[in-house]
């Protein structure tokens, strides 16, 4: 078997964090009555996007993305509000937004039995706890690596660093990082010398440089039979 540990990045590669943001800034919206449209949860999703592009390429600390997100959000809606109180429910309400997709729960169970899984995520330290706690696929989990709480994030060498430090498998080799973002999880692998296999749920037509590529967290399988001799 060529591959003894996994390290799962989290949202949109088992966790559906589309429809987490789209509770989460819903509720939002209803509190500091900002009309709940389709509009405007793309226009904050585009927003929040670049900012977190921004954060991996070390052009922005945490706190200026929790503060800058909403300061934009709220310009461009009209409203004026304290943007860290905003922030901090916005949070609170996303820890409360836990959505597994599909296949991704009996994946976990599967693999398992056969590899050490842990999670990878640039996620913050309270809406992922949240998210995590009481989740069913905590219990094929061998532990959780949080950015906010390394000091480190995706796809920064140093996060890496400190994954392989508290991990079990010392031979890069036989560990996979598996997720759906090829400027995080896909260019951290690489930055680290580790193999890499891009959940590519969005059938983006882009080179990348990841070892392996899937459409969604099940055909994992696939790559994990063809290098296990």
């Amino acid at each position: 078997m060529k591959y003894t540990t996994l390290l799962l990045d989290l949202d949109e590669t088992l966790f559906d964090f589309s429809k987490s943001e789209k509770f989460a800034i819903d509720k939002l919206m209803e509190k500091y009555n900002i009309p709940v449209t389709e509009e405007n949860r793309r226009l904050y999703s585009k927003i929040n996007d670049e900012k977190w592009k921004k954060l991996e390429r070390g052009e922005l600390t945490r706190p200026q993305l929790f503060r800058e997100r909403f300061d934009d959000f709220f310009k461009k809606t009209g409203v004026t509000a304290d943007t860290d109180e905003a922030n901090l429910s916005y949070m609170q309400f996303l820890s409360q937004a836990s959505f597994i997709l599909d296949g991704a729960l009996e994946t976990c169970k599967k693999l398992s039995g056969n590899y050490s899984l842990y999670l990878v995520t640039n996620g913050t330290k309270i809406v992922q706890k949240g998210r995590l706690s009481g989740s069913p696929i905590m219990k094929y989990i061998k532990d959780v690596f949080i950015s906010e709480e390394i000091g480190f994030n995706k796809p920064q060498k140093e996060y890496f660093d400190y994954v392989l430090e508290h991990i079990e498998e010392k031979d890069k080799t036989k560990i996979l990082v598996v997720g759906d973002s090829l400027s995080s999880d896909i260019a951290g692998a690489e930055n680290s010398g580790l193999d890499s296999c891009w959940v590519n749920r969005k059938n983006q037509k882009t080179v990348s440089d990841a070892t392996y590529t899937i459409s969604c967290i099940t055909e994992i399988f696939d790559i994990l039979q063809n290098n296990s001799n």
